[in-house]
């Protein structure tokens, strides 16, 4: 018990340390496109590079729990099924929806996705893992300019990726994290995968929520005249 304790501990400091490097590399990044691109046209959104590792850690760690172990409490191999393929058919689904909506709506975007359909469609599968995916088409990674992660933003799109981000904290973080809970309560064991999955999820649904409320706020917010 002890050896599974320590190993997930380093484990854990071992993932810290990857993310803080993705940030030191998204930083560096867009320091370096600031000084040497001064006619880029828009700031990078370099923070997705420290996003898609959590998202996909977490969204790892759910489909070894259900081969692993998810039949060991017989009761919740369904639920966690379902809240594993549940939220992300929903989350493809949903992601569909907001890059045709953007399209129909925005001439730009129609016109960057008619070039890029492939990544497109790329990034609308992955982002069945969490939609805050879809922020990489927009993300003008590294500040680069390349066209494939340059689509045209605009307020709509980041508020219904922001909206199903939040909806999906409830339908798929919450029940995960519940389902976690229950499974430590009913087994006397420890194992590696569970142990680093309460551990991400506890931390992915607090910080999710919290993060997607601020964001809400933002939006909605308006001051004073």
């Amino acid at each position: 018990m002890e050896k599974i304790q320590i190993i997930g501990i380093v484990c854990l400091i071992a993932f810290a340390g990857f993310l803080i490097v993705c940030w030191i590399i998204a930083s560096s990044l867009s320091c370096i496109v600031k000084c040497c691109c001064k006619d880029h046209h828009k700031e990078p959104n370099n923070f997705i590079i420290f996003t898609i590792p959590c998202i996909y850690a977490d969204f790892i760690l759910d489909i070894l729990f259900i081969f692993k172990h998810g039949k060991n409490v017989k009761q919740l191999f369904i639920p966690s099924l379902a809240f594993l393929i549940g939220p992300m058919v929903i989350n493809i689904v949903f992601s569909f929806v907001i890059i045709i909506r953007s399209a129909k709506r925005e001439e730009t975007f129609k016109a960057w996705l008619g070039k890029n359909q492939a990544i497109a469609a790329i990034t609308t599968v992955l982002a069945g893992a969490d939609m805050e995916m879809l922020k990489l088409l927009t993300s003008n990674l590294s500040g680069t300019g390349l066209k494939t992660f340059n689509a045209p933003p605009n307020k709509e799109f980041e508020k219904l990726i922001l909206w199903g981000c939040l909806v999906g904290s409830f339908i798929e973080d919450l029940p995960q994290f519940i389902i976690q809970v229950l499974y430590k309560a009913k087994t006397s064991e420890i194992n590696l995968v569970p142990f680093l999955l309460l551990v991400t999820s506890s931390m992915k649904l607090l910080i999710g929520i919290v993060f997607r409320i601020y964001r809400i706020q933002t939006y909605t917010y308006k001051p004073k005249v």
